[in-house]
């Protein structure tokens, strides 16, 4: 057995080198983390905000982790509007739990003891996910230099890893991202193992709901592989993808009589983050004038149809008609609408390896302040140079004739459709990880080409 562990380790140990490396990382950070920001720091105004939960999303998140770690029942698992993403509470209540985190004191301040396990958690699962991706490379036809410098990339890239210090669960959604693409790479001939597919999917839509339609990419995927075999193979994935949303449909039926299995989220984020940007324009008056005009169109939507909004069905209804409203004012400002969604995808593709850690230092007032305007120009430095070396990978795999590497871009195509418009850079995350192999050949390109000089 240790001779056998021994030839293992031997045989991988650039792997075992990097994971543990990116561990120590990880380790200092969420140390660093914890001293610094595990406390209530002052706004220029004098107001208050947790320096790690600070956010909106967070503080629900964690107010609903709270909740059901005193209770896991199935009944409890939806006890209220499905509003966001399904499991990221679920997740962390469910660690929550093992370790008898308090999330509250006496004093009803935030109680972060026992939220590094968390954090631990789901950095190992991520682990998991690039370990599982490695195996998954070896099985094919590429040189170890690209599958190392690939997996180096998945594990010390910072705008990805920033992520594992945070409760929004970002670090758990891209592993199943990474599970999924290592499944595409290397599809099965059996039938029955798309069902475990059908799952992973499901699962990445309760994580995450940008995924919701996810399951399309891997159809196409096998319908060109597969052809007149791929029936049964798609059925199977189908199958546990629709049985999971019946059940969350079923526990939005049994607590407000409305079957739905889409987060209310998806119905309110056009009007919400982009719709805005579009009626500031096409007006001509301010962003924070545009979001005063729908906020009273809100109003008016609501009292002209006598809505209760503390009521489910009557809520739905009131998405319903905003939706159509949202509509009307894309449909008739055409122009606008692709500028702004054009100038929302681009502005998302500037990465930003220390969002959370500014974030946590100047709290909401981040994007607009001079620390922001500072490291722009350092974001954008760094972005080009990662994406000329990714665009070097592009090429050269385009002309090596290399097709499993556009399998997975076209998972990154399809998150960056469908959550590019929002205009943030984390969302834009999912689409970076489908660069990794990109960027593993651009970088060995360029290796080779600097030891092919210096022979000279």
């Amino acid at each position: 057995m240790k001779y056998s562990f021994a030839n293992f380790f031997k045989t991988h140990k650039i792997i075992f080198i990097l994971l543990f490396s990116s561990f120590v990382l990880f380790n200092i950070n969420s140390q660093y983390n914890l001293k610094n920001f595990n406390k209530y720091l002052s706004y220029d105004d004098g107001s208050k905000y947790h320096g790690i939960i600070k956010t909106p999303p967070e503080i629900r998140i964690w107010q609903e982790a709270f909740e059901l770690k005193e209770d896991l029942s199935v009944e409890n698992l939806q006890n209220e509007e499905f509003r966001a993403h399904f499991l990221p509470a679920k997740n962390l209540a469910f660690i929550g739990k093992i370790v008898n985190m308090d999330f509250y004191d006496e004093n009803n301040n935030y109680d972060l003891s026992g939220v590094i396990f968390f954090f631990i958690f789901q950095t190992f699962f991520y682990y998991f996910a690039v370990i599982y991706f490695y195996n998954k490379l070896l099985k094919l036809n590429i040189k170890k230099e690209v599958i190392y410098i690939a997996s180096f990339f998945l594990l010390f890239e910072p705008t990805i890893n920033q992520w594992n210090v945070t409760i929004f669960g970002e670090t758990i959604f891209f592993s199943l991202i990474i599970i999924i693409f290592s499944f595409l790479i290397d599809l099965p001939k059996e039938n029955y193992k798309y069902i475990f597919l059908g799952v992973l999917i499901a699962i990445c839509y309760l994580q995450r709901s940008v995924a919701m339609f996810l399951i399309i990419v891997p159809i196409i995927i096998i319908l060109i592989k597969f052809k007149k075999k791929s029936p049964i193979k798609i059925i199977n994935i189908f199958l546990p993808y629709i049985i999971i949303l019946i059940f969350i449909g079923l526990l939005n039926y049994n607590r407000s009589n409305i079957f739905y299995v889409f987060p209310v989220s998806t119905k309110d984020n056009l009007y919400t983050y982009f719709l805005p940007k579009v009626v500031a324009k096409s007006q001509n008056v301010s962003n924070k004038e545009s979001i005063k005009i729908l906020e009273d169109k809100r109003k008016i939507l609501i009292d002209e149809n006598n809505l209760d909004l503390e009521n489910e069905k009557d809520l739905m209804q009131f998405y319903k008609m905003q939706s159509e409203l949202v509509y009307n004012v894309l449909l008739n400002n055409k122009i606008i609408t692709i500028e702004k969604a054009f100038m929302a995808y681009l502005h998302s593709t500037l990465l930003n390896p220390i969002e959370v850690l500014f974030t946590r230092i100047k709290g909401k007032e981040y994007y607009k302040s001079e620390l922001h305007k500072k490291t722009i120009k350092y974001r954008i430095i760094y972005s080009l140079l990662i994406f000329f070396i990714t665009f070097l990978g592009f090429i050269n795999i385009i002309k090596q004739k290399i097709i499993f590497p556009h399998i997975i871009l076209a998972c990154g195509v399809y998150f960056f459709i469908i959550s590019g418009w929002v205009g943030y850079t984390r969302y834009f995350v999912p689409t970076f990880l489908s660069f990794s192999i990109y960027f593993a050949y651009g970088a060995s390109f360029i290796l080779s080409k600097k030891f092919y000089f210096k022979q000279r």
